[in-house]
Parts: C-alpha cells; sequence; structure tokens
C-alpha cells in the first residue's frame, strides 16, 4: 500500500501537468461548414477531424451545468467539516471524590 501512495504521489501530478498542457499548449481551430470550432491537443503538422470527432468536440466543449447542485454539496460538506473540526478531540473532565452522600456503587451479593 506504501509503495502505491509513493507511486500515486508522483504520477498524478505529473498526469494533471500533462493535461493541463495538452488543453493548453496545443489549441487551434477549425471551420466547419461556417462554424469555428476551436479546441486543443497535441498534433503536428496540418490535420482534419471526422464529423464523429467534430461533433463530440462541439458537444464537450458547450457543455453547460447548473451550478447549484454543487454549491449545495460544497456547502453541506464544509458544514459538515466545521461541526467535525469545532468538536474538541479530547475533553477534560475532572472528578471529584464525595466523603459523604450517595454511592453510585450497588452493595454486595451474597447467593
Amino acid at each position: 500500500m506504501e509503495k502505491l501512495r509513493n507511486i500515486l504521489k508522483w504520477f498524478l501530478p505529473l498526469l494533471f501537468i500533462a493535461y493541463l498542457g495538452g488543453i493548453t499548449l496545443f489549441t487551434h481551430s477549425h471551420v466547419v461548414n461556417g462554424v469555428i470550432i476551436v479546441h486543443s491537443h497535441p498534433f503536428k503538422g496540418e490535420h482534419s477531424h471526422t464529423e464523429a470527432q467534430v461533433e463530440t468536440i462541439f458537444f464537450l466543449s458547450s457543455f453547460v451545468a447548473s451550478s447549484l447542485p454543487a454549491i449545495l454539496f460544497v456547502v453541506s460538506a464544509f458544514l459538515i467539516l466545521l461541526r467535525v473540526l469545532s468538536v474538541p478531540a479530547v475533553e477534560h473532565t475532572k472528578c471529584v471524590r464525595v466523603r459523604c452522600g450517595i454511592s453510585l456503587r450497588a452493595p454486595p451479593v451474597v447467593h
């Protein structure tokens, strides 16, 4: 498990850097049926895309989602985390021995 964690410690940041570089460093556009489609991927020289690839690029680039569910999730997660962190990890209680008064210990039983 420790070896996997060590591998992932290096692999995941490198994967993110490669992804970020791929979507920012290789931006280019294509004109398809009078519509300019801008996207990014590594390529060498001139290239073209099939109709299915252009359609996929279009749908992926025009994806719109409401941010309300994300905001609700983030707020609820924040409130839960705040509640967990606000509870003290150790509670200090002071026990005082009473010399007289009611004892909570039951008397011994003889069978």
